[in-house]
C-alpha cells in the first residue's frame, strides 16, 4: 500500500478522493462507483447489530481493499474461529459509510471508504482501552499497524472498535 495520508480533510481528500464533491451533504455516486469496491471476508463474519447475517461483502477504498484482505486474513490464520468469537473479531461494525465523524462537521474517514470497526459490542467509543479483557486483542492491532493502518484505541475518545487506513506519523 502506497504512503497512507493523515487524517486532515486535505490529505484525505488528496489520497482517497472527494466523496462530497459538489458540497451538498450526500456521497458522490460517481465518485463511489470509480472509488468504493467490496472484498469477501476471509472468514465468517456477521453484522453487528444483527449476529444472525452473515456480511458477505465488506464495501471499502478500492487504495485499501488488497491490504484490509491481508489484514483480515491474517488475522483469521492468528485467531481460530472459537477465538474469533471469544473477541467478536468474527462481529463487523462497518465500514465504508457515508457521514460525519461523531460530534464533529468533518467526514468520518468511513466516509472515504478508508476505516474499518470490528467488534463494537466489546470496544465501545469512550471506553478506556483494558487489554487483560475481552476488548481488542493487541495481535490485531499489530496486525493493522503491520500494514500501515492507525487504531482507535489509543485516541483522547477512545475507539477500540476502529481502525483506519490514515497515519499520524511523520
Amino acid at each position: 500500500m502506497n504512503k497512507l495520508p493523515k487524517p486532515d480533510t486535505n490529505s484525505l481528500v488528496t489520497f482517497y478522493g472527494n466523496p462530497d464533491i459538489n458540497g451538498d451533504g450526500l456521497p458522490d455516486p460517481i465518485w463511489e462507483k470509480v472509488n468504493i469496491t467490496r472484498i469477501i471476508p476471509p472468514y465468517a463474519m456477521y453484522l453487528a447489530w444483527n449476529p444472525s447475517q452473515p456480511v458477505s461483502k465488506i464495501a471499502i477504498h478500492v487504495n485499501c481493499a488488497e491490504s484490509l484482505t491481508r489484514i483480515l486474513k491474517k488475522i483469521g490464520e492468528t485467531f481460530n474461529a472459537s477465538e474469533r468469537a471469544y473477541y467478536q473479531l468474527d462481529m463487523y461494525g462497518g465500514g465504508y459509510n457515508f457521514r460525519l465523524m461523531r460530534g464533529s462537521n468533518r467526514l468520518s474517514v468511513h466516509s472515504y471508504g478508508a476505516a474499518i470497526d470490528l467488534a463494537p459490542s466489546y470496544n465501545g467509543l469512550g471506553m478506556k482501552y483494558k487489554p487483560d479483557t475481552r476488548m481488542m486483542p493487541l495481535k490485531v492491532v499489530r496486525i493493522f499497524e503491520q500494514e500501515g493502518w492507525e487504531w482507535g484505541g489509543q485516541w483522547h475518545r477512545p475507539d477500540a472498535m476502529h481502525f483506519e487506513a490514515t497515519s499520524t506519523s511523520k
